[in-house]
């Protein structure tokens, strides 16, 4: 680190003398004109008008890739802020290619712009910039709170049909939550963009927390769902299936009550949902009592209902953590 003494010139006018190293690495000369970036911490950032944009090509070479393997690394890819993927092989083969579409569903952004026999050509064709990550975070906690209430109503209907709706439903979720995570490792990487969200850099990192347990609420919808396909048409007392869905209600009002207490930054509001859990694990408690009391091929899918159901309060009261510091953090300044 290099330190400069600010100097005054004509009076009133603050100078400071730029590192010459930096200037030469940057190839910045006399005349030359740089952007002056105030950040949230009360450090400037300076970046030059000829700055190049970081990570815009990625190649993978994907000869032997395929499956799993292949889906990480594109994903890998899309995460670390690419805008243009180029996957390169001496053959593409079939089922590379549709592991590579099979990719592309699962993101927001990218299509596939080119296409031969070698070569499969990636384009992100939005500016994540220019998406609202609030909005994502919102978005994800209205598609998992209609998702878990739509999997205990399929338990008490016996609906299989929105069973599965609910399941496909996931991959919107997922969708969201990939996005969120570049948009975060793009500030990371290039802290200027945070002022393209308006949002600051701490703000993202919450954000970035907030969208995991989202994320895995809509897996235990999903996983609900698998439970209601194996219980099938086999009876549940009715008493039962009333206290489960009065426990998932409240299970989801925790949830929404720790999303509303994260973007007020109101710590009253989040430390009122450590009291709700206290509630439902006591109905929790109660519910597995009588659950086990069934036969086994009830008992044991309802077990594990009940458990995704109290996971998804533990996840309403990571939201809740990470809104009281975020509030402490915000005060604090």
């Amino acid at each position: 680190m290099e330190t400069r003494k600010v100097q005054i010139t004509g009076g009133t006018t603050l100078i400071v003398s730029l590192p010459k190293s930096w200037a030469t690495k940057v190839n910045l000369k006399g005349g030359d004109e740089v952007s002056l970036i105030p950040q949230t911490d009360g450090s400037l950032a300076i970046r030059t008008k000829n700055a190049p944009e970081v990570h815009q090509t990625k190649m993978i070479f994907i000869e032997g890739k395929d499956g799993d393997n292949l889906i990480r690394e594109i994903i890998g890819a899309y995460i670390a802020g690419y805008n243009s993927i180029e996957l390169r092989s001496n053959k593409i083969l079939s089922k590379q290619r549709d592991t590579v579409r099979k990719t592309v569903n699962m993101l927001i952004g990218p299509e596939i712009i080119e296409e031969t026999s070698d070569k499969i050509v990636l384009q992100d064709i939005l500016n994540p910039a220019e998406l609202s990550v609030k909005k994502s975070i919102k978005r994800m906690y209205m598609i998992v709170s209609s998702m878990q209430e739509n999997a205990i109503t399929a338990l008490k209907d016996k609906d299989f049909d929105l069973a599965q709706d609910v399941s496909d439903r996931d991959s919107e979720v997922d969708k969201l939550f990939l996005l969120v995570s570049k948009q975060f490792r793009m500030v990371m990487r290039d802290i200027s963009i945070a002022d393209k969200f308006d949002m600051p850099m701490e703000e993202h990192l919450d954000m970035r927390l907030c969208a995991t347990p989202l994320e895995r609420i809509g897996d235990h919808s999903t996983k609900i769902c698998s439970m209601v396909q194996q219980i099938g048409y086999k009876t549940v007392p009715d008493d039962i299936l009333a206290a489960i869905e009065e426990v998932n209600r409240q299970s989801m009002k925790i949830v929404e009550n720790a999303i509303d207490a994260m973007f007020k930054r109101n710590i009253s509001q989040a430390n009122s949902t450590f009291i709700m859990r206290q509630e439902a694990t006591e109905k929790l408690r109660k519910l597995d009592e009588a659950v086990l009391k069934l036969s086994s091929d009830i008992s044991v899918p309802l077990g594990i209902i009940l458990d995704s159901i109290d996971r998804v309060c533990d996840y309403g009261c990571n939201i809740s953590e990470i809104a009281i510091n975020s509030a402490v953090s915000s005060t604090s300044k």
